[in-house]
């Protein structure tokens, strides 16, 4: 299961979900860094969470393809995009940096990250037909910004 309680960074105060943040931002920078090169390549830029992105990302050029790597430091997910526009992520499955990633990382794939999110709201909240333990502020969350499918709810651009 992918939609975890508090995936989306939004933890409805659950305590037990706190992490080391900057630690694994960390970690994962090393990691990121190391596996970049390992496959001739190089980071061309490194954007740290902000206002408006919760996570990690990476923008990255190996051969000639550009790529972008983001983190969801909530669950060390992974995931690759040909692109970097808010609401609108272009993911992509790279099989030479999902290798690296997949051993320290859970890389998400194109097929689970655009996987349609079927919801409807009633009197007594939102019910979402997907798999998920997610909580009533990420539910709403994800009604108010009209949240389309898996991808865009792990990464998020919610403010």
């Amino acid at each position: 299961m992918i939609l975890k309680r508090g995936v989306t960074g939004f933890t409805a105060g659950d305590l037990s979900l706190e992490r080391d943040w900057a630690a694994h931002h960390a970690e994962f920078k090393k990691y990121c860094y190391s596996y970049v090169q390992q496959v001739n390549g190089s980071v061309l830029a490194w954007y740290d969470p902000d206002i408006d992105f919760g996570y990690v990302h990476a923008y990255v050029k190996i051969g000639g393809e550009e790529v972008y790597i983001f983190y969801n430091d909530m669950y060390d997910y992974v995931a690759f995009s040909s692109n970097f526009e808010i609401g609108g992520l272009d993911f992509t499955d790279h099989p030479l940096l999902s290798a690296l990633f997949e051993n320290r990382y859970r890389v998400l794939t194109v097929s689970q990250l655009t996987e349609p999110l079927l919801y409807h709201t009633n009197a007594s909240g939102t019910i979402l037909m997907n798999e998920h333990d997610l909580n009533d502020v990420e539910l709403g969350f994800m009604v108010h910004f009209r949240s389309q499918s898996v991808g865009d709810l792990v990464f998020n651009y919610w403010d």
